[in-house]
């Protein structure tokens, strides 16, 4: 082969792997619209109501104060909602909010360095919710999922937060009801929570209130040990 069909290949070949090289760069940087939706579209209204791919399947609605998001994901075998309150003034079409399926995504008992510090330090049965989004959420979002398979109807559970920053479980809230099979709770923020139907005593801001239970149970206990020391020496 001559030196000058060398050159040409050799120049050819550099002028694809810069074309190849750019196209992948390309794809990299295409926002999550580009992945291959499904889209429900109101025929009445024209607007878009659903979107769906191999992973999820988002059904939107809205009030006049709040915004619903049903989530059926796939992927994980999963069912759950947010409701987010409408800021005022607010003018993003229903179908670009429509595109935040992964940050709105969740896992069960999921394994991450967090969850393992929240096992390590929480010996009792427990939910983990890790989110995939992490960090702030507007005022009064709220999360609603299905719990069926792990507590009963009528439960009050208490729900409590892993700070990663101190090492630290933080309370939340005690009063959170199974309904239906469903949990519902407000959160600020996305990170990783648990839900247990007893009382973590080493929690940071328990309430007094269950403070003060966890003292009234103490003290029931040293009671009945008192009594159960006093009859055996008769």
């Amino acid at each position: 082969m001559k030196k000058k069909q060398q050159k040409h290949i050799i120049i050819a070949c550099i002028f694809i792997g810069a074309i190849c090289m750019i196209i992948s760069g390309y794809n990299l940087f295409l926002p999550k619209h580009s992945v291959n939706n499904t889209i429900l579209v109101d025929e009445d209204t024209n607007k878009v109501l659903a979107m769906e791919n191999d992973k999820t399947k988002m059904t939107k609605t809205e009030t006049e104060d709040y915004y619903y998001y049903e989530i059926k994901d796939y992927e994980r075998d999963l069912a759950y909602s947010w409701k987010k309150k409408k800021k005022k003034n607010q003018d993003v079409s229903v179908e670009d909010s429509l595109f935040i399926e992964e940050d709105l995504r969740l896992s069960l008992d999921a394994k991450t360095d967090d969850t393992e510090k929240i096992n390590e330090e929480v010996e009792q049965d427990k939910l983990i919710i890790t989110f995939d989004y992490h960090g702030d959420l507007p005022l009064d979002t709220t999360v609603k999922i299905n719990v069926r398979d792990r507590f009963k109807d009528g439960e009050k559970l208490y729900l409590y937060y892993y700070n990663p920053e101190l090492d630290q479980i933080e309370y939340i809230d005690h009063g959170v009801l199974v309904k239906n099979g469903y949990v519902e709770f407000q959160i600020a923020h996305c990170s990783d929570y648990f839900l247990t139907a007893a009382v973590v005593n080493d929690a940071v801001n328990n309430p007094q209130s269950v403070n003060y239970i966890i003292i009234g149970l103490a003290v029931v206990v040293f009671i009945l040990i008192a009594v159960t020391l006093f009859q055996s020496k008769k």
